[in-house]
């Protein structure tokens, strides 16, 4: 049935196809449109492919446009044998498909899943089961090991606020966009994270440098600090006198492991560490650099992104101008003239709230939800994260076609 469609409309699908938009949903009831707004509005993705109608909506549409890279589908009251031929044809042409439904039966659990859909729901569902369930969609399919992402923060200079923007990082890929996420304070002896979260600090990371061959996910689920809904902390406070022992075996056994064991990594970095343990910095998907707008920043950023490019030709480096005030010493324009690449995120100087924030033990995401820090961190998180983008083409040509259906 399907197929005929496709074919009649004498489109071609193509995985790679620029049009294919990131997701679409069919869904019947309002509860679970909800939840799937929440998700789009929360990933950055448009909310107008969501729409009234399940599987057989779906089917309907594919001689219009491709089939979105993930699917939610409502199969709620048909015959197996329908939904069985549909889910077959969707996942076909390439998409990974979550069904919804209310029959809770295991052998039709396992019919559904023979189909090639990645996962099958009981409803209702809310937006928190929804977000975790996309992140599983997004990994690869059975027989490929799951990889988890690692992003390192780190100051051009001191006192730039990288550990304040790493935690908020942090927070909105646990909070917002259903990441289970690791945050790790590298700096063992003058770290900031477990002050500013008004959490208790532990000693696993420096457990995890004198045995590394102890750390593992047990390890992990007793040496870090849970913090708010999937938020995982890694942070010490050693004495000054007291030598913990590192080296590029240790600290590279570390990354590998917080990625196979989380979503996404978040390592705040001492700038030291740019000397002292240089491999690490191979591991990085992602390098945030923090700076000010000044002179001094200026030389140091431009230092810092020569040299972490040279040693991580695949990872992305992401400049962020803080703490900026309203009459800065460099202009932006003039900083991004010197810095050869335009600023990631630009933001402003609000040392009341950063105060305020701290005092609570509380990340900024938490307490000042609408600040413009918030939305766009949210933006730059939605990058880091690997959350595929709303494609050009579907914004145009195929919506106006969907609108008008």
């Amino acid at each position: 049935m399907a197929g005929s469609a496709a074919a009649q409309s004498g489109m071609i699908f193509d995985d790679a196809a620029d049009e294919r938009e990131p997701f679409a949903a069919y869904l019947t009831d309002d509860a679970s449109q909800a939840a799937a707004q929440a998700v789009a509005n929360q990933r950055g993705w448009s909310t107008s492919s969501i729409r009234k109608g399940g599987l057989a909506a779906a089917l309907r549409l594919l001689g219009v446009a491709p089939p979105a890279r993930f699917m939610i589908v409502d199969i709620e009251g048909l015959p197996i044998e329908e939904v069985e031929s549909g889910l077959v044809e969707l996942a076909r042409l390439g998409s990974q498909v979550m069904a919804l439904g209310t029959v809770n039966d295991v052998n039709y659990f396992r019919r559904i899943m023979r189909t090639g859909a990645r996962d099958y729901l009981m409803k209702p569902v809310d937006a928190d089961v929804l977000g975790e369930i996309f992140v599983r969609l997004e990994q690869p399919g059975d027989g490929v090991t799951p990889k988890g992402r690692v992003v390192g923060f780190l100051g051009a200079r001191g006192g730039v606020g990288a550990t304040t923007l790493g935690i908020n990082t942090a927070f909105i890929m646990a909070d917002k966009l259903s990441r289970r996420t690791a945050l790790v304070d590298m700096d063992i002896y003058a770290g900031n994270i477990a002050l500013a979260l008004d959490i208790e600090p532990t000693r696993g990371l420096r457990e995890a440098f004198d045995d590394p061959e102890r750390v593992d996910q047990t390890f992990l689920q007793n040496a870090m600090a849970k913090f708010g809904k999937s938020l995982h902390v890694l942070a010490t406070e050693e004495g000054f006198d007291d030598a913990v022992r590192m080296s590029d075996e240790k600290v590279l056994a570390l990354a590998d492991i917080m990625r196979a064991n989380f979503d996404m990594t978040i390592m705040d970095l001492p700038r030291h560490f740019v000397m002292r343990e240089p491999a690490l910095f191979t591991r990085f998907d992602d390098i945030v650099i923090v700076t000010q707008l000044t002179l001094q920043s200026l030389r140091d950023a431009n230092r810092l992104m020569k040299l972490l490019g040279a040693r991580n030709r695949a990872a992305k480096l992401h400049v962020i101008a803080n703490q900026v005030p309203a009459k800065p010493d460099v202009t932006v324009k003039e900083f991004e003239a010197g810095l050869e690449t335009k600023l990631r995120c630009v933001f402003p100087h609000d040392p009341k709230t950063m105060t305020k924030t701290t005092l609570k033990g509380q990340a900024l995401a938490t307490a000042e939800a609408k600040h413009k820090i918030v939305a766009d961190l949210h933006r730059l998180c939605i990058e880091l994260a690997g959350v595929p983008e709303e494609s050009k083409a579907a914004t145009g040509f195929f919506r106006r076609r969907l609108a008008r259906r």
